[in-house]
């Protein structure tokens, strides 16, 4: 199985430490190593070759944290356009490669039970040989209102279950409904797919988007001054948006590893712990007293500090981009 490591996150939803810079992939939130390098140790035993999809800039954090990757493994773009330009242009490159499996991996997860991981995404590469695209399914556990689903049909087969629609991100009410169904998962962003098979699909529903990938491929081999232009000219759309919502035989596989995205200052708590007995999760170098505060996150990082109640965590996006606009009125 080839692994395409998807590290092109831009760092919004943990600040203060994710930031543009340095996204929360190459941080260290569930050990003392970087999700990305967690990732990369998670896979690397079921894996005949890994790549890492990244931005241009963030090419040194890659090879810092991943010192034993090839710098031909990471696949640079110019600019950051979601997750649908990255995997078409490994789909791409793959298929002239030989064609092999490929599972797209988001590199900034975490997940409990790697044994459990490996074996979920070994299931569906055996799947995938009947379908388009195999997406990873985790069970939910309470009525999330910041993840995607799946709606699966209700038979079960040994080459997974037929999705039958993916369903954005809900509302509280929408939320409880998809909790309660047994035929709704969590969509964990994780593809597996046979290139060749993927892109027939990708053609069909997104053939303008290939189309622009391959030309900014043929820009990369014969001008490569050009190719910037091509790419950046690219939707910044995500692959579900770009494909899999209208593609036709994808299926689903159940993913029950202990999986997390790791994309709120609470999830950082439930991998980690209480840093006291308060709920209070305190991430800092220095000593922090927080007297009577109660299940909030306490962060001190070089751009800020945070005190935020966990059931409060839904307005930091709006804060962090409010001290931003400050900060461009002041320069």
């Amino acid at each position: 199985m080839r692994i395409l490591l998807l590290a092109g996150g831009g760092g919004t939803r943990l600040w203060p430490l994710s930031t543009p810079s340095r996204p929360k992939q190459f941080l260290p939130l569930a050990s003392d190593r970087s999700l990305l390098a967690d990732t990369f140790d998670r896979v690397a035993p079921i894996a005949r070759d890994i790549f890492v999809a990244t931005s241009e800039d963030h090419v040194p954090l890659v090879a810092r944290e991943l010192p034993d990757l090839a710098a031909g493994r990471i696949l640079a773009e110019p600019a950051r356009r979601n997750s649908g330009p990255a995997i078409v242009r490994a789909a791409l490159d793959f298929e002239r490669d030989g064609d092999p499996v490929t599972a797209a991996v988001p590199s900034d997860h975490a997940v409990r039970d790697t044994q459990a991981f490996r074996r979920a995404l070994i299931a569906a590469a055996g799947a995938c040989e009947t379908a388009s695209v195999v997406v990873l399914g985790v069970r939910p556990t309470r009525p999330e209102t910041d993840f995607g689903y799946l709606e699966v049909a209700d038979t079960e087969a040994q080459n997974g279950q037929e999705v039958v629609r993916f369903v954005e991100k809900p509302d509280a009410l929408r939320a409880q409904s998809l909790f309660s169904s047994r035929r709704h998962y969590w969509n964990a962003g994780i593809f597996v797919f046979r290139p060749s098979r993927f892109l027939a699909e990708a053609r069909r529903v997104a053939a303008e988007l290939v189309t622009g990938v391959e030309h900014y491929r043929d820009r990369l081999a014969a001008d490569p001054k050009t190719a910037r232009a091509a790419w950046e000219a690219l939707p910044a759309i995500s692959i579900d948006y770009a494909v899999l919502e209208r593609a036709r035989q994808v299926r689903a596989v159940e993913l029950d590893a202990g999986w997390s995205d790791v994309g709120t200052w609470k999830a950082v708590r439930e991998l980690k712990g209480s840093s006291d007995g308060s709920g209070n999760l305190i991430v800092s170098d220095k000593p922090v007293l927080a007297p009577g505060v109660r299940d909030s996150a306490i962060v001190v990082g070089g751009e800020g500090v945070l005190v935020l109640p966990f059931e409060r965590e839904a307005e930091l996006r709006g804060a962090v981009e409010g001290l931003e606009r400050r900060k461009e009125t002041l320069r």
